[in-house]
């Protein structure tokens, strides 16, 4: 699946959260609430839109389901952050 666009907008003043944003998929396919994390190690990781569940934690709406596509997801997704 080819990622075809990349939307971040950088977040000020939260230490974890870094840009929120969306990706296109195959130009046909939009996941929004995209969101560039630091970890507590300080690498940096790709959030899924997500909801609260009944046991007080968040549960992802949606993620790929491939190792291949997670990896492309987050290299390009973390490219683009470091470009802005």
């Amino acid at each position: 699946m080819k990622i075809t666009e990349i939307r971040l907008n950088k977040r000020n003043g939260d230490d974890n959260l870094l840009a929120i944003g969306s990706i296109t998929l195959e130009e046909d396919f939009v996941v929004n609430g995209i969101k560039v994390l630091r970890a507590n190690d300080g690498n940096m990781f790709v959030g899924y839109p997500s909801r609260p569940n009944n046991k007080g934690g968040y549960s992802d709406v949606c993620f790929p389901l491939s190792k291949t596509l997670r990896e492309d997801i987050h290299t390009q997704v973390i490219a683009k952050y470091e470009s802005l």
